[in-house]
């Protein structure tokens, strides 16, 4: 249970990055609707793969794990500065404060390719950046407002280059598959979007349920410590 905390905790901390920036900005202040991602990622030789179901209006956003239903969910409310875990199995949420926003300026820009392509129906371009341990490629579209993505000084792998994830903050880009490779040219990270609909959704979804219990937050210091059932890989 302890690891199940943990590893939704981690989680938590980085979706809330990823939207905190963009609504910030207002870029994606007028999107509601519901967005699909599947995430594979290699954190210190641990392979391990997600696919989340995020409801995003204005500034609020809940995140649920689609083949978990036991997986606690992620609220969070910007202008409260607060985040919300919801385990509907036992009734109760946590409620913790957001963490800080990203760095505000890249240190370089990440070079555009000619290449384009279509990805969950929406047209995307093409970036890539390389440094000395990573190669990061980025598929991107402009039709729908901005989305940044967390980096790994968060201590969360879904995205280790800094450069990358603030370009995204600066940008008006909606990430649609962003792919890092180690300086052996292995994929160590993969996200993706599966599908975007834009549709009405009620505000109690982005609230703790009435009636659940508050819980208390874990002792001990949040790590990006593989979750149960994550691969070594060999």
């Amino acid at each position: 249970m302890k690891t199940v905390i943990r590893r939704c905790i981690i989680l938590c901390i980085a979706l809330c990055w990823m939207f905190n920036t963009a609504l910030l900005a207002q870029k994606l202040a007028n999107f509601e609707g519901v967005v699909v991602f599947k995430k594979k990622g290699e954190t210190h030789g641990v392979v391990d793969s997600v696919t989340m179901r995020l409801y995003i209006k204005g500034d609020k956003f809940m995140a649920e794990d689609v083949k978990d239903a036991n997986q606690p969910r992620i609220i969070v409310d910007s202008k409260k500065k607060s985040i919300y875990m919801v385990t509907d199995r036992s009734r109760e949420y946590m409620q913790m404060p957001m963490p800080p926003s990203p760095p505000t300026t890249p240190s370089k820009v990440p070079t555009k390719t000619t290449d384009k392509q279509t990805l969950a129906g929406h047209p995307c371009e093409h970036w890539v950046d390389k440094s000395a341990e990573l190669e990061t490629e980025l598929w991107a579209s402009a039709d729908l407002g901005k989305l940044s993505l967390p980096s790994g000084s968060m201590g969360v792998n879904l995205i280790s280059s800094n450069n990358m994830a603030t370009f995204l903050k600066n940008s008006s880009l909606f990430p649609f598959l962003f792919i890092e490779k180690n300086k052996a040219g292995r994929e160590v990270t993969r996200l993706e979007v599966i599908t975007v609909e834009k549709k009405n959704l009620a505000d109690p979804v982005f609230e703790p349920p009435q009636g659940y219990s508050k819980m208390n937050m874990p002792t001990g210091t949040l790590s990006d410590a593989p979750a149960q059932g994550a691969k070594k890989k060999k």
